[in-house]
């Protein structure tokens, strides 16, 4: 696995699709890995990482969609359109693939990548992060051709990480709302 991306293609990664302001780091260095908030999904926390061949993964959690989503980018692939739904399987090791429709995105309108959705409802990013955490690879594939096959060193170590942070975050923002104001007037429900 590179450790050290590209600065620029992983500073598109890291700022999402905003602003720099709206991306803070959490910890800079876990196993290679780096883990961050993401302030435009709900202050949603993320890891990403760099690897040979211009891939790059990022693992995040979007509080605003309710889901984990597993986003793997290069900027070799051009041809890949924005917004457009792509088949794919995610095999972690030797385990059954996770099969399902990735979008198509650019991040920064840039770089091109497949953001494959999870959601949170009946455990099922529970098992899938179970499976991220406990192999060492992962192999994606697009209609049965494999694109990209990384190695997961740290990813354990990551996702612990990755879920302090957002624990951090969900308390963060819990302490927010009940601060409010208890003087102030109730809007009429009527």
């Amino acid at each position: 696995m590179l450790k050290i991306a590209s600065g620029a293609v992983f500073a598109l990664l890291m700022a999402g699709t905003a602003n720099a302001q709206d991306t803070v780091t959490w910890k800079d260095d876990v196993q290679g890995w780096s883990v961050a908030i993401d302030r435009t999904i709900n202050d949603s926390c993320f890891i990403i990482s760099g690897f040979e061949d211009d891939l790059f993964l990022r693992f995040q959690f979007n509080a605003t969609r309710k889901s984990v989503e597993f986003i793997v980018a290069s900027v070799r692939w051009d041809s890949l359109q924005n917004g457009e739904d792509y088949n794919v399987e995610v095999a972690f090791g030797d385990l059954d693939a996770w099969e399902g429709s990735a979008t198509g995105h650019r991040w920064n309108d840039i770089l091109p990548s497949l953001v494959l959705s999870v959601p949170i409802a009946d455990q099922q990013a529970s098992h899938f992060m179970k499976e991220f955490t406990a192999t060492g690879s992962v192999r994606v594939s697009h209609d049965g051709d494999e694109i990209a096959h990384l190695a997961l060193s740290g990813a354990d170590e990551a996702i612990a990480s990755m879920l302090d942070c957002q624990a951090a975050m969900s308390k963060a923002n819990q302490a927010r709302k009940s601060s409010a104001d208890p003087f102030a007037p109730k809007p009429d429900p009527i």
